[in-house]
């Protein structure tokens, strides 16, 4: 509760007085705060308390928090935040039919308080009415194991049945190490019996053991597995019903005290079992589970605004129907929320007492839900601001291609939009993932290409040839060719780190170069090609530009930061290990921050360098390097490191005994008589092991280790190598230094001209935010420094596309400058969501990508504001609200054009003081932000300063689009007055004729939480 700001606080203190203070309760609760207020955080302050609660009940036994939420990578993202604990092995993530083999953790426990247990479902994987019915490989394996248990078939009946369970598995002997290992999951102690019991009596009484048995038999005779036909559908079924079952089964072992829904609208169906949905009434047999208390995290929980063309979609029977389920599906309740908005809606459209029939609704609607949203900074003045993405006219090319595409619809008859064509550049390379794309397949089976080969030809498509010699392409449409003007043409292609928010040093001649502002882009689109063509030709862009100092022959990046050994067997690089080694000594006589706290301004790179004293007689840096004073925590032995830490200095073409000769090597030098060299100074300032040994020792706590911060920052070091090893960034350096200079000195000079200590000082202060806030002991500089690492070792996701041809030959485009978020599979899919936390992390980083792709997939929940302060609406969304749904992605806690802001007008209290800088500044920030009258939300989500909220916004030259936009931002002032009302369009419109939109303030409905409850 500690770290939890005033609105927050009430937030929790409400919900538990809800839960545990009221006899009237019905045990459920919504938190409505506006996008990016962090519910997350709410809901751990209620986890908190709740436990708190539970502990002292002697009703329950061991208490069980189940957290559900539309995606895995939401759930990867807060399922830390979440725990509360600190135990490590108290969260897992599953799905309700795996249960049986992870129940036994539920109940293992060592300590004397109740065993607490934090549990992940999505959606996806274990409320489903439709898609694969016969679930994943896992899934079906628990499954055969279980029924083979229940029955003890013989040899033939056991290996017929396996032939039903095994589905998409393609070998036999596969799907037997599937088994295996699933047998080997459950360990000795088995199935949970409590779930094994309840499944078994469930599917004999439905008659579903019985069905089973009917299709075994009749696989067993025919001795193939079925992959056809009415055998195939049958078993399909058989085998949904079964994982139902077993999904029952899993939630009475479960026992739920506390359940948490996240970004709900999602799966809002869930909500109401009379739908007669199995999904819907598995979840209600988990939501009225005993005396489960239910909350609900969610800014717009029901479609928060519906025009006149919306459709079946209607705002206030949404509304309703979640008050109803907040209530208890209690009508009296419910009418009288529904009566206070009647009469609130009269009020404000024909001139009434309109402010005090808000705080009748307020009255109503607190017992089940509240509300806190941002102030603005001024009178009509908030931290968005419009950046438009002029998509200019559309080219003669791009015209040409149209009429293309629409000749090419006409044979096809798969319904091209010209929405799509005006939104997707070379719709015929990227549309797969359309009807147009597999009918061409269809067709080009059938006929060989004859008849539509000619008319794919017509339109506009990328080569495979021009894709591997990284020729130039044209960006193939108006908004790509401004996203790239705002990006890659403003120098970004030579960035491998975003500049820091806080400067210690002038940038050098590549940062300088950088022009205007800089912070990364999220583009959102409601076309699923969009994200892949945008990540593709903007990173080929970015990666032409890259490569054009060098020929693709002159490749020689693995051998310039090997550790390679001459024919003698000695090292031929000690300079390359030097640059990477966390030298304590040096990197403290040579600290960034401390000179310019001396000098009271930022400092010179070269400047800097010169602090170290350099007179010596050594020939090479690395002696004069290793030979100075405290290159390790005493008592430490270099020849152990890589014994230590088990690595061998992340060079996977590096033997441990090569790396053990330069390890020995610096052993001998660290012996000898300090010695000096001109580059010695040059490494202890702007070398990556001096900044990473800095990053992390001004994190450290005062229970940190002297070794424990060493080895965080030798792990951070290597990671740091990761990225300089790789060919595009050596590449990358060719192009921007030019130089024969040595490759490690090129390394520094990079380092010191993007201030790379002050981008590590400022990321390192965001993770440990993120964990808390306070300073880190071993552990936790360990964990930053994986985190770190994870992100600068993520590989280039390869995107796909096909030439325009009847060939279809398959292009493939290595993204890293931009990058698609999601795939074209389900947000199910382990991969894809594994792939996607990757991406969010790495994007939440200062390295690359600097721009992210995504359609709706991204737009709830997820963060990506630590280096983002842009969105890009490259289509216009359909509703008012998806603009803050969108934008809060990057407009959230400490935000990146916050800490912009808060950096600028607070960095001579950094210089002023001892800390670290950005405890120094967000403290001088909180102390002074009584003064400006934002309260509580400053300076964490708003503070005024030149840094907005930047609202790109994509459309054409005399596009529709404009208009529509207009409409759109009236609607999103207004709608907020409508909370409830049915026919919100006409009620607005109302109002303006009224006069009654003029001065609104006072008559909005206040569901901020209580104070001092």
């Amino acid at each position: 509760m500690a770290g939890l700001k005033g609105f927050q606080r009430d937030a929790v203190n409400h919900v538990i007085d809800r839960f545990y203070g009221s006899e009237s309760s019905t045990g459920r609760f919504l938190i409505a705060d506006e996008t990016g207020l962090g519910k997350s955080v709410i809901a751990r302050g209620v986890i908190a308390r709740a436990i708190e609660k539970l502990e002292n009940d002697d009703s329950v036994g061991r208490i069980d928090i189940v957290y559900i939420c539309s995606n895995a990578d939401l759930a990867n993202q807060n399922l830390k935040r979440l725990n509360v604990t600190g135990d490590k092995h108290l969260a897992m993530a599953t799905r309700l039919t795996l249960l049986a083999r992870e129940s036994h953790r539920l109940s293992e426990h060592d300590g004397s308080a109740k065993k607490v247990n934090l549990v992940s479902f999505t959606p996806g994987t274990s409320f489903k009415d439709s898609g694969f019915r016969a679930g994943n490989a896992e899934e079906r394996a628990l499954l055969c194991l279980l029924l083979e248990d229940i029955l003890e078939p013989d040899d033939d009946q056991r290996a017929a049945g396996r032939l039903l369970f095994q589905g998409a598995v393609q070998k036999v002997s596969s799907f037997e190490w599937r088994l295996t290992k699933m047998r080997h999951d459950l360990g000795a102690e088995g199935p949970d019996p409590r779930i094994v019991d309840a499944f078994s009596r469930a599917i004999r009484e439905q008659g579903l053991l019985a069905s089973f048995v009917q299709l075994r038999d009749h696989v067993q005779a025919h001795g193939s597995k079925p992959t056809h036909g009415a055998l195939w559908h049958d078993t399909a079924e058989m085998l949904a019903a079964l994982r139902r079952q077993l999904a029952k089964a899993g939630v009475e072992a479960l026992e739920p005290d506390l359940i948490i829904l996240d970004e709900f609208q999602r799966f809002r169906t869930l909500l109401d079992p009379s739908t007669g949905s199995d999904a819907a009434e598995l979840a209600d047999s988990l939501f009225t589970h005993g005396d489960a208390k239910v909350l609900l995290l969610s800014a717009t929980p029901y479609k928060p605004y519906t025009a006149s063309n919306d459709g079946d979609d209607d705002h206030h029977r949404d509304f309703l129907e979640t008050i109803g389920f907040l209530a208890g599906r209690d009508d009296l309740k419910v009418s009288k929320v529904k009566d206070a908005l009647e009469t609130h809606r009269l009020a404000l459209v024909m001139g009434g007492d309109a402010v005090k029939t808000a705080s009748v609704v307020r009255d109503a609607l607190i017992p089940y839900m509240t509300r806190s949203e941002r102030p603005p900074l001024a009178r009509n003045q908030d931290m968005v601001v419009d950046r438009p993405l002029d998509g200019g006219v559309p080219q003669a090319e791009e015209i040409a291609d149209w009429a293309a595409l629409h000749r090419l619809d006409q044979h096809l008859h798969a319904h091209i939009d010209i929405e799509q064509w005006k939104s997707i550049p070379y719709f015929a390379t990227f549309m797969d993932t359309y009807k147009a794309g597999s009918r061409i397949r269809e067709l080009l089976d059938q006929e060989g290409g004859d008849t539509v080969g000619p008319l794919l030809a017509a339109a506009r498509g990328l080569t495979v040839g021009d894709v591997q010699t990284r020729a130039e392409i044209d960006l193939g449409n108006g908004m790509l060719r401004a996203l790239a003007a705002d990006t890659i043409e403003r120098g970004w292609w030579k960035l491998l780190w975003m500049p820091p928010s806080m400067p210690y040093l002038e940038p050098g001649p590549v940062y300088s170069s950088i022009d205007g502002d800089v912070t990364k882009h999220v583009v959102f689109s409601a076309w699923n090609g969009v994200p892949t063509a945008v990540a593709a030709l903007l990173s080929h862009e970015a990666l032409r530009r890259s490569h054009r100092g060098r020929g693709r022959a002159s490749d020689s990046t693995a051998a310039r930061l090997a550790w390679s050994l001459n024919e003698e067997g000695r090292p031929t690089q000690m300079s390359a290990l030097a640059l990477f080694w966390p030298h304590p000594g040096l990197a403290s006589a040579a600290d960034p921050l401390s000179a310019a706290r001396r000098a009271g301004a930022t400092v010179d790179a070269a400047s800097l360098s010169r602090i170290v004293e350099v007179d010596g007689d050594a020939v090479e840096p690395s002696a004069a390097f290793f030979s100075f004073p405290g290159a390790m925590p005493e008592g430490a032995d270099p020849r152990r490191v890589s014994r230590m830490f088990g690595s061998n200095a992340d060079a996977d073409d590096s033997p441990t005994d090569r790396f053990a000769e330069y390890l020995d090597t610096a052993a001998s030098a660290m012996a000898e008589a300090p010695s000096g060299h001109r580059d010695l100074g040059r490494l202890a300032a702007h070398a990556p092991g001096s900044i990473a040994y800095r990053a992390l020792r001004g994190a450290a706590s005062a229970e940190a280790t002297d070794m424990g911060v060493w080895r965080a920052a030798w792990d951070l070091s290597l990671a740091i190598r990761s990225l300089f090893a790789r060919p595009e960034t050596a590449a990358l350096l060719d192009t921007i230094v030019g130089t024969d200079s040595p490759y490690w000195r090129v390394v520094v000079d990079y380092c010191a001209d993007g201030n790379l200590q002050a981008v590590l000082d400022e990321y390192v202060y965001q993770l440990r935010s993120e964990a808390g806030g306070g300073l880190l002991d071993d552990d936790g500089l360990a964990s930053v420094a994986m985190q770190i690492g994870a992100a600068l070792r993520m590989r280039p996701a390869m995107l796909h596309g096909h030439e325009a041809s009847a060939e279809r030959a398959e292009i493939r485009f290595p993204t890293r400058f931009a990058v698609r978020y999601g795939g074209a599979g389900t947000d199910a899919d382990e991969k894809v969501a594994a792939r996607q936390s990757g991406v969010r992390a790495s994007f939440n980083s200062p390295f690359a990508p600097f721009v992210l792709a995504s359609t709706s997939i991204g737009q709830e929940g997820i963060d990506f504001h630590w280096w983002s302060h842009a969105v890009v609406h490259w289509n216009l969304p359909s509703n008012p609200v998806d603009f803050e749904q969108r934008e809060g992605r990057v407009h959230r806690y400490m935000g990146h054009a916050v800490r912009k802001n808060v950096a600028a007008r607070h960095w001579s209290d950094a210089l002023a003081s001892t800390e670290p800088a950005w405890d120094a500044v967000f403290r001088a920030a909180a102390h002074t932000s009584g003064e400006s009258g934002l309260g509580q939300f400053a300076p964490w989500w708003v503070y005024d300063g030149d840094s907005r909220i930047h609202r790109r916004v994509g459309s054409f030259t005399l596009s529709r689009d404009h208009d529509r936009y207009e409409r759109l931002l009236d609607a999103l002032t207004l709608y907020r007055l409508t909370l409830g009302q049915p026919r919100q369009e006409d009620m607005l419109r109302l109002m303006r004729q009224h006069g009654s939109t003029r001065d609104v303030s006072a008559s909005r409905i206040d569901l901020r939480p209580p104070h001092g409850v």
